[in-house]
């Protein structure tokens, strides 16, 4: 374990220090220089490395009008935020998370979410949290003020390390965050802030809404765990659908339909979701060289190798042929 202090980040919030690779993307060879790197702009936390060789990154950081947005591709690695750390800090940021691709896992407050793609999560930094990065993810951070959110402190409490209501006001937030992710830090400066006051009243409504939800969620959260042990645990089954989940249930067929719609999901996503992440996981393991490809395609349920090519390249970019090439080489 490693433990990386420095200045609190609401002082690297509103504009880029003096030589700073902020607006670049920074590639990083070595887990050294993550931590390094993470001291820098996101201090007082700790490290770990969880891969199984090489660790590499990729980051881009632009700052606008008190905001710091990061575009961040990294390994399997985790950072936490103790209580010792967050006492340490001086001030506390709203941090807010996108996932792109692969998968990530937000704890905090005793709840705890696994996000895949478009999926979204946020963290106070004035208290305890842990971030899991699966290999090969890709995902977005908003840095805020806690006045830029109206009726944070409020909300803090209820909505911390759960995954966000995916609703109109989400929706349109990753729409303006894309936006702004896409403008050069020259551009962002000057022509970011209109697009980031849109931002954070979209933010505000999704907050609002999933803290409306997060009792009813409760209940729902239970038997969405037992449904992801179950698809987890049976993922393998090419006969895995929503009637036998249903079954193993003691639910209707609607009944599920309706638990999973409450967050935005269907059966069928949540199975073939996790498949992919098996698969994606599978081959940049150690194994990845010595097995078929069709092998693992019908390992992980699918019928043919030709869906899990073409469901594995509109996940994650590259087809598993391609993408297993790219991990030899890197």
């Amino acid at each position: 374990m490693d433990i990386d202090f420095g200045r609190d980040p609401s002082s690297a919030l509103t504009m880029p220090r003096s030589g700073s690779s902020s607006g670049s993307v920074q590639r990083l060879t070595s887990f050294g220089a993550w931590k390094d790197f993470v001291r820098d702009h996101f201090p007082w936390l700790e490290h770990r490395h969880h891969g199984e060789g090489p660790f590499a990154a990729e980051v881009r950081i632009g700052h606008c009008a008190g905001a710091s947005l990061s575009t961040i591709h990294a390994g399997a690695s985790e950072v936490i935020r103790t209580r010792q750390l967050a006492d340490a800090a001086e001030t506390g940021s709203i941090k807010l998370l996108w996932q792109r691709s692969g998968s990530l896992e937000v704890e905090q407050d005793g709840r705890r979410c696994v996000l895949t793609g478009g999926e979204v999560a946020v963290c106070d930094t004035t208290r305890p949290y842990r971030i899991l990065l699966a290999e090969r993810t890709s995902f977005l951070v908003l840095m805020l003020d806690h006045q830029a959110i109206p009726g944070w402190q409020r909300l803090s409490s209820q909505v911390c390390g759960i995954r966000l209501v995916d609703c109109a006001s989400t929706r349109g937030a990753l729409g303006a965050l894309t936006t702004l992710a896409g403008l050069s830090n020259e551009s962002l400066f000057v022509e970011g802030d209109p697009v980031l006051r849109a931002l954070r009243w979209m933010l505000g409504a999704a907050l609002e809404r999933s803290s409306s939800q997060t009792d009813a969620d409760d209940a729902d959260d239970v038997r969405l765990a037992r449904a992801r042990r179950y698809i987890e645990r049976n993922v393998g089954d090419p006969g895995l659908s929503a009637d036998k989940l249903a079954a193993a249930m003691c639910m209707s067929r609607r009944s599920l339909y309706v638990l999973f719609g409450r967050q935005g999901l269907t059966p069928a996503r949540v199975i073939k979701e996790w498949r992919l992440e098996r698969a994606f996981q599978e081959l940049h393991g150690a194994r990845r060289h010595q097995r078929h490809l069709i092998d693992v395609a019908f390992d992980l349920g699918f019928s043919d190798y030709a869906t899990f090519s073409r469901l594995f390249k509109a996940r994650f970019g590259a087809s598993p042929s391609v993408y297993r090439k790219q991990g030899t080489r890197s």
